[in-house]
């Protein structure tokens, strides 16, 4: 479950009325907490003109109380998984790599497209496979058989992990993410980020994480966007279909400039 901070913490912000100084005081007392919210707030994603910041307040300021509650939420996750025991550290560092990506690239496709969110599709990026962790985790040995991680991921991904493990990594992730009590458009998003025709609520932010989900996967196979054709990825359609007027054609402008620099702000945040 989640820190009892954090559970705080997101209930402040969700208020209408929430002052920033009641929030920053909750926050101030999970010293993981407020050091990821500096973090991120000084990272290539939020800092202005290079100019760095020391004090939470200007922090929390900065990044606005959606993506500092995005960012709890994601910290208070990788803050739990880090005390579980992987055999290997590389799979964990490999997935929470391709966490921030997908999250970094769904943010950036979020304003290429004007899809309209304001921070949540950074926090679904993020989660959205937090199932491949908990079987890595739970199952080391029956993972591993299942999940090469080559981010080769075909339509029959899921009904190869049913085979070899007792849930595939989205029943898995779907299960956790409620448990830990997070919003239902994360639910969505961990459940159904491989078949988007499928979810029967928050469809386009479903969509919006498929397509980032399959750029970041390129990403990790290729170690460059160089040849990556937007035309491979099925879930621009779905995307367009949910709402996302031309979402194709602006993308297509701007897709391998938009994938490299995601990239690079993805190793570098994943470092922190």
């Amino acid at each position: 479950m989640l820190p009892g901070v954090a559970i705080q913490a997101l209930e402040i912000a969700k208020a209408p009325d929430c002052s920033i100084q009641e929030f920053v005081a909750v926050v101030e007392r999970d010293v993981v907490l407020a050091s990821e919210v500096l973090s991120l707030a000084n990272s290539p994603l939020f800092s202005v003109g290079g100019k760095s910041i020391s004090r939470l307040l200007q922090a929390v300021v900065r990044l606005g109380f959606n993506q500092c509650r995005n960012l709890i939420l994601s910290t208070s996750i990788a803050t739990l998984l880090r005390t579980l025991p992987l055999q290997s550290e590389w799979i964990r560092d490999l997935l929470w790599h391709h966490s921030f990506l997908t999250g970094i690239l769904s943010m950036r496709i979020n304003g290429v497209t004007g899809a309209g969110f304001q921070g949540e599709e950074f926090a679904a990026g993020l989660i959205h496979d937090i199932g491949r962790t908990v079987l890595a985790v739970c199952l080391p040995e029956q993972f591993t058989r299942a999940d090469p991680l080559d981010f080769y991921e075909s339509a029959q991904v899921l009904s190869r992990e049913s085979s070899l493990m007792p849930m595939n990594h989205c029943d898995a992730g779907s299960w956790f993410v409620q448990k830990s009590g997070l919003p239902e458009e994360i639910i969505s998003v961990v459940r159904w980020h491989h078949q988007p025709e499928l979810a029967l609520n928050n469809e386009r932010l479903v969509a919006l994480t498929a397509v980032s989900d399959h750029m970041a996967n390129y990403m990790q196979r290729h170690g460059t966007a160089e040849k990556y054709e937007l035309g491979t990825n099925p879930f621009v359609t779905s995307l367009q279909e949910n709402g996302v007027h031309a979402a194709e054609s602006r993308l297509q402008e701007v897709v391998l400039e938009l994938m490299t620099s995601a990239n690079l702000a993805a190793l570098e945040m994943s470092s922190f």
